[in-house]
């Protein structure tokens, strides 16, 4: 889908959000939710069950960004599939515009409002995101924006990952739920974004500036909204202030200050950006697209020729912050959530190979298998996951299991080279080579010191067997790479 289209007036805005108009007032209200059952073993809710659900979201839509944000934090991307709509929408609705024919690969449809209209056929409003689809029927089952990430953290903890963040504490759930009802209701440019009067935009103008005074003044002397670790507040918040960077003090006019005339609220924003789950889903130059080029947003703040900002300046992200000083806790963003589930108890060698294969292996093959990109991401990320907490593990003990050698550490030692040699280029697993984590490099060089262990495996020759079964497609010179150095 090209991102120019040529220019329609304004009423095609006003088409696009007919339903939310109100008739009396003239504001463009909220949006209605129609799919809002609930997840849990109720008799009128969805069953929590792995492999059966997919997420669609949208890279420009905060309340679709803070649900696949949470989702990769808890590890769930592991067992709900991630599908992506493209930033343009059409007169429609959303389309599946970056996948392969611009159809999802999974529910198979063109249009997000195909399967709002499978759902419901008399439906006539507005196909939204995020949506949780059913896979094994094409139809919708939630599309409640401000609850799914409190349904992710709270009702699906069975198949959170290991060391999974505890985003949604008992003790602070109500303190939480406080805090993200005022940062949606007030941290909310669209009521400047969306005026279709004046006096309905100074209103949202001056509560939204009061809103970012009293949270620049609660991030003066803590880490995060609710003390030293991230929870959903955060998420709720950081999408919001992520686009008022990149996009509300521009076009939606709320411009009284940049986010970088606030030091607490700008410092924040980018510690969360830094974070493993929140980066990866930060599409930044996709946000500004699909505010400043979506065809209805044009015909809005009258952008006639399809011109986008230079801005922002994203190396602005990267820099060094030293918020941790405000924490009790500087080393962790998170606190974590208490483990017992037997499959994550490392305590004997037969569990740490279930473990090896189904959190290591497994994820190698589906990003090995993958067809489209979301289906890849997934996986790979499932791989780093895991690099990571096995990396964790090893600072504190010499092999998987303690001072004693195991099968497993047989398997994990082979797994490892073969990521280095076969599948870092075949499979594209490129985010790191396993010597780049510090404890698993001191691993793995001891296990190679022990004759065992090191010829338990001929890398070399695995490796050119694996480049050469390749199919004449995906190699089609029979090339085998000769790297890396010892």
């Amino acid at each position: 889908m090209t991102y120019i289209k040529p220019f329609e007036s304004i009423e095609l805005f006003e088409n696009t959000f007919r339903h939310q108009i109100n008739k009396t007032t003239g504001n463009v209200e909220d949006r209605k939710f129609v799919f809002d059952k609930t997840f849990g073993d109720g008799e009128d809710q969805w069953p929590i069950v792995a492999n059966r659900y997919r997420l669609i979201w949208m890279p420009g839509c905060p309340h679709s960004n803070k649900a696949v944000i949470t989702l990769r934090l808890l590890g769930l991307d592991r067992v709900i599939s991630v599908g992506e709509a493209g930033i343009l929408r059409d007169p429609r609705g959303w389309v599946f515009s970056e996948d392969l024919d611009e159809v999802d690969p999974v529910l198979k449809v063109h249009y997000l409002d195909d399967v709002y209209l499978a759902t419901d056929p008399d439906f006539t409003g507005r196909s939204t995101v995020p949506l949780i689809a059913d896979e094994t029927t094409g139809k919708a089952v939630n599309n409640d924006p401000w609850n799914i990430p409190k349904y992710f953290a709270r009702d699906w903890k069975v198949f959170h990952k290991e060391n999974a963040p505890d985003l949604y504490p008992e003790e602070l759930r109500e303190e939480i739920d406080e805090i993200s009802d005022f940062i949606n209701k007030e941290v909310n440019a669209y009521r400047c974004g969306f005026a279709r009067n004046q006096e309905a935009f100074d209103r949202g103008f001056a509560s939204y500036f009061a809103a970012l005074d009293q949270l620049e003044a609660r991030l003066e002397h803590q880490r995060f909204i609710n003390g030293d670790y991230i929870t959903l507040s955060d998420i709720h918040l950081y999408v919001a202030l992520v686009r008022f960077e990149v996009n509300y003090h521009l076009v939606f006019g709320v411009n009284k200050k940049r986010l970088e005339d606030y030091p607490n609220l700008w410092g924040y924003t980018r510690d969360l950006y830094q974070t493993e789950g929140f980066r990866e889903y930060t599409k930044l130059e996709w946000i500004k697209k699909h505010y400043q080029l979506s065809p209805h947003m044009r015909a809005k703040l009258g952008n006639v020729y399809g011109i986008c900002g230079i801005g922002i300046d994203s190396g602005k992200w990267e820099q060094l912050i030293g918020r941790e000083q405000l924490s009790k806790d500087p080393e962790h963003k998170f606190r974590y959530e208490k483990e017992e589930r037997p499959q994550f108890a490392h305590q004997d060698a037969e569990a740490e190979k279930t473990y090896i294969e189904e959190y290591l292996i497994r994820p190698i093959q589906r990003a090995g298998e993958a067809t489209y990109q979301n289906e890849y991401e997934r996986w790979a990320y499932q791989v780093r996951d895991t690099l990571n907490n096995i990396n964790e593990r090893l600072a504190t003990r010499k092999y998987l299991l303690g001072e004693k050698i195991t099968e497993a550490d047989k398997l994990l030692y082979q797994t490892l080279l073969r990521l280095d040699y076969i599948y870092y280029y075949i499979y594209k697993l490129n985010f790191a080579k396993t010597f780049d984590y510090p404890n698993i490099k001191r691993y793995e060089e001891e296990l190679k010191a022990i004759p065992e262990i090191a010829d338990s495996i001929d890398i070399v020759k695995e490796k050119e067997e694996a480049f050469l079964s390749l199919s004449d497609a995906r190699n089609p010179y029979h090339l085998i790479f000769r790297g890396p150095e010892e």
